[in-house]
């Protein structure tokens, strides 16, 4: 089986799209996956480190309101939709998935005028332009959130089938993780992080509310800062830690190759909406204080966190309310049991842990669409 998927821009786009090419060679070993991506976007770099050919192309984003620059990126989408149509000829895919960003829009759209099957994955609760303008075309439309016709009522099949995730997510042990990050089990452990890249504001408030933390004998604190703050957090957090007085036990990581390590430790996350993210935080359960970033478009990430407030899965506080002082006050959920009880309760039902193989099978069944 030859498949290529295309998804690029954000990292929100990128792994998606890693998984169920993960899925689909577990499934298929003899399957032939390859990518296509901006040759100069992250997915260059992300899909690499997961070992998966790479077919570059030179595409740009599109700007939602009016700009000149918008007719430049029309022309190189163009472009890069006749070379893709070409690269089909030579690899004659099966199918080809699309992850979203402004990269899938021409890879799935060679594929819908060359007559070869398609998919789009959209990842979050307010669909990206680039899936809003591809439905129409492609042959099923699979989203991560339940009630996608309602966003795709165009779209000619939608499937729900959740965010997929890498199968390595699943199953981390409580005691385990706590023993593997050397974590005090007698404590609770409030899980902290902003996004791939961490997010200076919560970062600060971190910092701004250690006062307060330090005390807390019963708790611990696993800080994921991002890899371009971590160095400055830690000269500060140095000059603030006293080994011999405070209560608190805190370690900070610029990231966690193991974020499922992470989780399975956490009693509570506060952290960032993304879709990744709320995906990881269903399929394991964990219940969060959700701090959608305000600039994502749409409010994409609102949307997110609302659908598990909705759900009482999670609670939201929005960036313009968050302070040192608020961080400090969502923390004390890590010590209401019973409320976390009922979080990770609903936070399970909501979790599509699988969703990789759904998706790897509904590729299957495009390619078998082919060949008859």
């Amino acid at each position: 089986m030859r498949v290529v998927i295309a998804g690029g821009g954000t990292a929100g786009h990128i792994y998606p799209g890693i998984s169920i090419a993960d899925e689909l060679s577990l499934e298929m070993p003899e399957a032939d996956i390859i990518f296509a991506g901006n040759k100069e976007g992250l997915e260059a770099e992300l899909v690499a480190e997961a070992g998966y050919a790479f077919e570059p192309i030179d595409v740009k984003g599109f700007k939602r309101s009016f700009s000149l620059a918008n007719f430049g990126a029309l022309i190189k989408a163009g472009a890069a939709t006749q070379h893709l149509r070409h690269f089909y000829k030579k690899f004659k895919p099966e199918a080809v998935v699309g992850t979203g960003g402004y990269v899938s829009a021409p890879a799935v759209f060679a594929a819908y005028t060359s007559k070869i099957p398609t998919l789009i994955h959209e990842q979050n609760a307010y669909p990206g332009l680039a899936n809003k303008i591809l439905a129409r075309f492609v042959d099923t439309v699979a989203t991560s959130f339940p009630n996608g016709e309602e966003s795709f009522p165009k779209a000619k099949r939608v499937v729900f089938t959740g965010n997929p995730i890498r199968r390595k997510m699943i199953g981390a042990v409580k005691e385990v993780a706590l023993e593997n990050l050397n974590l005090d089990k007698d404590k609770k452990t409030l899980l902290i992080f902003g996004g791939s890249q961490g997010a200076k504001k919560i970062n600060d408030c971190v910092i701004e509310a250690y006062e307060k933390f330090k005390s807390i004998g019963d708790l611990q604190i696993i800080h994921i800062t991002g890899k371009e703050h971590f160095t400055e957090i830690c000269k500060t957090m140095r000059r603030l830690i006293d080994l011999k007085e405070d209560k608190l036990r805190y370690q900070a990581h610029p990231y966690i190759s193991s974020i499922n390590q992470a989780y399975g430790a956490a009693d509570l996350c506060i952290c960032r909406a993304g879709a990744t993210t709320i995906a990881e935080l269903t399929a394991l359960g964990v219940p969060a204080f959700l701090i959608p970033y305000p600039y994502a478009t749409g409010q994409h990430q609102e949307k997110n966190a609302r659908f598990l407030e909705n759900h009482g899965a999670a609670k939201v506080l929005l960036d313009e309310e968050l302070t040192a002082a608020s961080l400090f006050e969502s923390a004390k959920l890590a010590f209401d049991s019973k409320a976390l009880i009922e979080m990770k309760n609903h936070s399970q039902k909501l979790g599509k842990p699988f969703a990789a193989n759904d998706l790897a099978k509904l590729i299957s069944g495009l390619s078998h669409k082919l060949r008859i």
